[in-house]
């Protein structure tokens, strides 16, 4: 996520070839490259449209991976310029690695936790470990170390998600001039040898290679996609293919004047991977196997295609992504990304997106945030603020300085609250605990059912009267709701269970005859899904059977809105489909819940299996008086 700044007017009035070859050149006097601002524009907007609106910019996360191809590519350049003008230090490297990476994160990081200290307090209990990995940059191993279980991924909300990619940058840096060396040695030993042969780039390349391989080969279908998501060996590709490209770059002296016939296919070609890239943007999903096993792999090359592309002057692209507004997004692309989730979460706890024109509020406040931050920065590093010359240069100069004192504060309560938060109580422990029994516990009791209808030799048309599907928040109230239930109930709850998996399980339960008459369905909680997802769930439970669908609550779920409405218009469609409003329950009783609001406490379990007996009561009796079933 780096950029420059310096002058390109002198690009700009030259020859598409003559720029080309000065590009080239002043690779080593560190002139500006044409069009990446615009490309860390888009970038940054994918990754934000993709957290604002995760069914329609379900692909935005690939926005990372663009940035990491251009911090790769920028890294290469750099190294090569210092080296070239006999300049380049380990400690040099790392201190500007410093000045650029760590006083807009630790800004954004302490504002942030004051901020949400006041707004929302829950939301960075037991902060301090989270903090503490973000500083140090280990942050997207201490996610998947606190994914490693599917209550945590609940239970640890958390404003820093996004934090594992700085994360994996700065473990890069600290690589980097290792690999470098090793690019320098090989490339002597082939010093005679140009552009492609060059045994360094290949060094570079075949990391890259390795590690695009390894992706695909760990991820296995229905697999959580957390480690391959978040690990540095299976993400390093990304930034491995920008070395790779940023020295075949500098090993340029001379480019050749561009014919006509190459700036059509060039321009085909371009227009034909923006496209690509759009719809990956629009329709790769985070969840699928592809995705990992190819997909991310081929955006990755067509956006070093496009980078390439870009950044030939002979070329029209660099110039036309040279937009103002694109050019200044892109320079703030980094400040953007840190703000841009502590914005999106807040506003999503503390249910301001249904505020009317939320998105283009939280867009705005992510802008102002970024503006800011980029002046404090300079302010900081610099030890001076430029202020563009107009009408409006003491307003903005007050409104800084005005910032600037609030923020002051809240960075300074932020820091506070990071020290002395200590970690977060013992409920989660006691929790997943209690979750793992409770699965055993099921497993054994279907099996014992399964083996004693065996012996009685019933027959296969037999269902149950009830059968209730859920997740972890059904599995946690799994004994309370047996014994509120009939004895033929079947209660099938899992940790970490989402719709998307639902109708294979429904299905699974037909074949077994184990789908009761009375179907309740607790699904939602862990993660939003379409409509369409959650009709096909009913159609394939069958229009004979009467579906009561529970609603999801949890302060710190950011869907939780999404989920519900998509329930609400399930329920609405279709006659044989009732909603349990166990959102609205829940608010009114909030010390039944564990300190994460979502997992119910042993008091809390009863009331969670009453509301479910309630709710189908009425349908149950009428169903065992038919079948002459006696009450529980």
């Amino acid at each position: 996520m780096q950029y420059g700044n310096e002058s390109v007017v002198n690009l700009r009035k030259m020859k598409p070839e003559q720029a080309a070859n000065k590009q080239n050149n002043d690779v080593v006097s560190g002139e500006r490259i044409l069009g990446l601002d615009g490309l860390r524009a888009i970038a940054i907007f994918g990754v934000i449209f993709y957290h604002m609106f995760p069914f329609t910019v379900k692909g935005g996360f690939l926005g990372v991976s663009f940035f990491f191809v251009l911090s790769g590519y920028l890294i290469a350049l750099t190294s090569e310029r210092s080296r070239r003008k006999r300049q380049y230090s380990i400690s040099g490297f790392a201190i500007k690695r410093f000045k650029r990476i760590f006083p807009p994160v630790l800004l954004s990081v302490f504002i942030t936790v004051g901020i949400f200290y006041l707004l929302a307090p829950k939301a960075v209990e037991g902060i301090r470990s989270e903090i503490i990995s973000i500083i140090l940059g280990y942050n997207n191993w201490w996610q998947i170390f606190q994914n490693s279980s599917y209550f945590t991924k609940i239970a640890n909300a958390s404003p820093f998600t996004h934090i594992w990619s700085l994360a994996l940058e700065m473990q890069f840096y600290v690589l980097w001039p290792l690999l470098y060396f090793w690019y320098v040695m090989l490339s002597r030993v082939g010093s005679k040898r140009k552009g492609f042969s060059n045994r360094g780039l290949w060094f570079l390349g075949v990391i890259g290679i390795v590690s695009a391989v390894e992706m695909w080969v760990m991820m296995r279908p229905g697999m959580d996609a957390t480690r391959v998501y978040y690990g540095t060996d299976t993400r390093l590709y990304a930034l491995m293919f920008g070395t790779f490209l940023g020295m075949r770059r500098a090993s340029l002296t001379q480019v050749k004047k561009a014919s006509a016939r190459f700036k059509k296919i060039a321009l085909a070609a371009y227009a034909l991977l923006m496209i690509f890239l759009l719809f990956a943007f629009f329709f790769f999903d985070g969840q699928s196997t592809f995705t990992y096993r190819g997909g991310m792999q081929l955006v990755t090359l067509a956006f070093c295609a496009v980078m390439v592309l870009t950044a030939d002057a002979r070329l029209p692209f660099g110039k036309m992504l040279e937009w103002a507004p694109l050019r200044w997004a892109g320079q703030h692309s980094y400040e953007m990304y840190l703000w841009m989730y502590p914005v999106i979460f807040l506003f999503s706890i503390r249910k301001w997106t249904r505020l009317p024109g939320a998105p283009l509020l939280e867009i705005i406040v992510i802008l102002l945030l970024a503006t800011w931050e980029h002046k404090a920065v300079e302010w900081i590093v610099k030890k001076e603020i430029v202020f563009e010359e107009g009408v409006y240069m003491t307003a903005k100069r007050v409104a800084f300085f005005v910032a600037t004192v609030l923020f002051t504060a809240a960075f300074m309560l932020g820091a506070c609250t990071s020290v002395t938060s200590g970690r977060k109580n013992t409920d989660t422990k006691v929790l997943e605990k209690q979750l793992k029994e409770n699965e055993k516990r099921l497993k054994a009791e279907h099996k014992e059912k399964e083996e004693n209808e065996k012996d009685k030799e019933q027959k296969t048309e037999e269902i149950p009267s009830v059968t209730t599907i859920g997740d972890s928040v059904m599995l946690g109230a799994a004994p309370a709701l047996e014994e509120a239930l009939p004895q033929d109930a079947v209660v099938d709850a899992k940790e970490s269970r989402q719709v998307l998996v639902a109708k294979k399980i429904v299905k699974h339960l037909k074949k077994k005859n184990k789908l009761g008459h009375i179907v309740v369905v607790a699904l939602g909680t862990n993660g939003p899904f379409k409509e369409s997802l959650g009709q096909e769930l009913i159609d394939t439970i069958g229009a004979d059977r009467k579906v009561y669908w529970v609603n999801v609550y949890g302060p710190t779920i950011q869907w939780e809105d999404d989920s519900n409405k998509t329930i609400k218009a399930v329920a609405n469609a279709n006659d044989n489909v009732e909603l349990v409003d166990w959102n609205s329950y829940a608010k009114r009783n909030e010390d039944w819940f564990y300190q994460d609001g979502i997992h119910l406490k042993p008091s809390g379990q009863p009331e969670y299996a009453k509301m479910i007996y309630s709710a189908i009561e009425d349908d149950l009796l009428a169903w065992q008086k038919e079948h002459d079933v006696e009450e529980k």
